[in-house]
């Protein structure tokens, strides 16, 4: 260590001084320029996200036409779920569907469920090149009273899990009991899960 303070010393003063903005150098380009990129790179974000929460509050009134829309299809047609996981959410919809058959005293539901692949639309484009959408689509068939059908059409509606309720027929049992207001229902109900492709 003495050996090096004594070379120190011994260099010309024009020398030290090299050596010391040569260190400057060295320390400005590996340590505060790359920090003075990161700033700018993220300021860039920030004026990007600004950019984009401006032209968001300049559409006020449209904002507030889509919460509205929003808003009535809740109200209407309850909360709905993201897509769900192809492991998963054929067990969650089969058991919300024999919930709602259970609860509204529905016995006698006869049900086939199937997999579809969902159409070309603006859904199956954001999915990529890696996941693709299937409908899990259910066919219930059962014979109950009008009131029944109705609220069992209206609760699977409101379930997340379903997407969408596709289709309902009613048509009146022939030689049935007299008094009996009993209707056929068949009903299809829809989950749409996001799959991998291949």
């Amino acid at each position: 260590m003495a050996e090096l303070k004594a070379r120190w010393q011994a260099m010309p003063r024009a020398m030290r001084w090299a050596v010391y903005a040569l260190i400057g150098f060295a320390a400005y380009f590996a340590l505060i320029e790359p920090a003075i990129d990161k700033t700018n790179a993220l300021a860039n974000r920030a004026d990007i996200h600004e950019a984009t929460l401006r032209a968001f509050t300049a559409e006020g009134g449209a904002q507030q036409k889509h919460v509205q829309t929003l808003e009535l299809g809740m109200r209407r047609f309850g909360e709905v779920e993201f897509l769900g996981d192809e492991s998963t959410r054929p067990l969650q919809f089969n058991a919300a569907v024999d919930r709602i058959l259970r609860e509204h005293a529905v016995s006698n539901a006869k049900s086939v469920t199937k997999p579809a692949s969902l159409g070309q639309g603006v859904l199956t484009a954001k999915m990529g090149s890696e996941y693709r959408v299937v409908r899990l689509v259910r066919d219930i068939e059962f014979d109950a009273p009008p009131e029944a059908v109705a609220a069992v059409v209206a609760e699977l509606e409101r379930t997340p899990v379903v997407a969408t309720v596709s289709r309902v027929m009613v048509r009146r049992l022939e030689g049935k009991a007299p008094g009996d207001r009993s209707v056929h229902a068949t009903i299809t109900a829809e989950a749409w899960m996001a799959a991998k492709k291949g």
